[in-house]
């Protein structure tokens, strides 16, 4: 009897509770009655850009799930190394139906070393599961990770390629934004933030990728409404999930809303800083850490400032020690940099300080579920496999070594003004240098394999951001 759609994603929601996996004859026996004749093997490079292969049904059997299947020359994607020749490993917990492919489903892949059947130092997706390895070695048996994250939908982006070096630029057309002829931009105000329908133009499409994702791809989305910035731009809020599937998720929210629009001859972008002078694309990423179904570690009903533990402080203790360190993985391209010149954070945190580079949100007193660790100090340019890990793993580091945060930040007292955020790096070399001289945290969690790889692109990118030359530069000095 087939395998619903609707029963596969039941199932996906039973085994997240459970921690069972999806059983992998639940995947053949969906594909083989379901006249699916395309399986996607999906899997993402250093910078967590997607990239997939497609096999046919008669190529996939059982053994695929365990031994790998060769479908495709990777060193196009990761660059000749020592460790051979790699497969694609799918993982049957990531079955999904493409609703735009109705013949094909996608699988998230793990990238393995095909002699030895061992993880592929280079695969990102594998440095989460790193750190949940090192997290269960100090007794945490659940950790959880949600993302508050913020894009843009334009309804067109063109770039002129034909006369870049006469001074290059990109259109970028908004029903919502101030120079629209549209009525209700014109009327609407300057600011973004929850506004509401008719004004919030693009409700339906925010709608509709939060029901792809759940009803397609078993990733819930808490809520979602309009974004600060007054040019199409939009807010969301994924569940929380154990760090591996919270990384696969985001990934698949990029994954599936670039279809969707695409589907419309629209434009979406993760960008954090699309637009100079518009609200930049904000991400924070919640933690928090469980011994027990009913041990949230970070809870503690005695504190009186934010009901957060001594052992959360340690946290909060090493995001805040780690935290330039950690911009690399969490502001990981150039523009993050403008972005976070045009909206900085202070290295502190609080409770309710917008501007601390770590938040511990109280809306609810003695609710042990709630308790949650936020570090700010991202946008959604993230991999979010490299960045959700290295989060994790200075928080860890923090737990180690009894690091203590120190007081929190209050809005509006004098020690905000007090701490610049210059103490944070303001380029992406200004990252790179901090990880140099604080690379301890992420060791074990991150392979110097691909650490070193990692860190060769983002110079790269850096270098090449030095050359390039900007409207505001030309605009500034061109009569210099």
């Amino acid at each position: 009897m087939p395998l619903s759609l609707s029963e596969t994603y039941l199932y996906l929601i039973w085994a997240l509770i459970s921690g069972d996996r999806m059983p992998v004859e639940e995947v053949m026996r969906y594909i083989a009655t379901n006249e699916i004749k395309w399986i996607d093997l999906q899997f993402f490079d250093i910078d967590g850009v997607l990239h997939k292969t497609t096999v046919s049904n008669k190529e996939i059997d059982a053994d695929i799930f365990t031994k790998g299947i060769s479908a495709a020359n990777l060193k196009e994607v990761f660059g000749k190394d020592d460790q051979g020749e790699t497969i694609l490993r799918p993982d049957s917990d990531t079955l999904a139906r493409l609703p735009w492919e109705p013949s094909s489903v996608r699988l998230l892949s793990d990238v393995m070393v095909a002699i030895s059947n061992e993880h592929y130092l280079k695969d990102s997706r594998y440095v989460v599961e790193r750190v949940e390895t090192n997290l269960e070695a100090v007794g945490v048996k659940n950790a959880r990770v949600g993302a508050e994250f913020e894009f843009y939908i334009f309804d067109a982006a063109t770039v002129d390629r034909t006369t870049s070096e006469r001074g290059t630029g990109t259109l970028l057309e908004s029903r919502e934004a101030f120079w629209s002829q549209n009525v209700l931009a014109a009327t609407k105000g300057t600011k973004g933030a929850y506004s509401a329908q008719p004004y919030d133009t693009l409700y339906p499409a925010r709608t509709q990728l939060s029901e792809t994702l759940e009803e397609n791809f078993g990733f819930v989305v808490d809520g979602h409404r309009h974004g600060r910035g007054q040019a199409g731009q939009q807010s969301m809020d994924l569940h929380e999930y154990s760090p591996k599937m919270a990384a696969d998720a985001f990934s698949t929210v990029k994954f599936v809303l670039r279809n969707l629009v695409n589907a419309v001859n629209a434009a979406t972008t993760f960008m954090p800083y699309a637009m100079e002078g518009e609200k930049g694309s904000m991400m924070n990423i919640s933690t928090s850490l469980w011994k027990a179904a009913d041990n949230n570690v970070f809870y503690d009903a005695n504190d009186s400032y934010a009901q957060l533990s001594q052992t959360g402080r340690y946290f909060v203790g090493g995001l805040l020690e780690h935290a330039a360190a950690l911009l690399l993985f969490t502001a990981p391209i150039s523009n993050s940099y403008k972005k976070l010149a045009a909206d900085p954070k202070v290295l502190g945190w609080s409770k309710d300080n917008s501007k601390a580079i770590v938040q511990v949100p109280q809306m609810k007193k003695n609710n042990k579920e709630s308790k949650r660790v936020v570090f700010t100090g991202a946008d959604p340019s993230i991999n979010p496999y490299l960045a959700y890990a290295a989060v994790l793993a200075a928080g860890l580091d923090g737990i180690k070594s009894k690091n203590d945060p120190g007081d929190p930040v209050e809005e509006g007292k004098e020690e905000t003004k007090k701490r610049k955020w210059a103490e944070l790096p303001s380029t992406l070399y200004e990252s790179i240098e901090a990880l140099g001289n604080d690379p301890k945290f992420i060791k074990g969690v991150i392979p110097s394999e691909l650490l070193d790889t990692y860190i060769d692109k983002k110079l790269l990118d850096h270098r090449e951001s030095l050359k390039a030359v900007s409207a505001w530069e030309t605009k500034k000095y061109f009569n210099v």
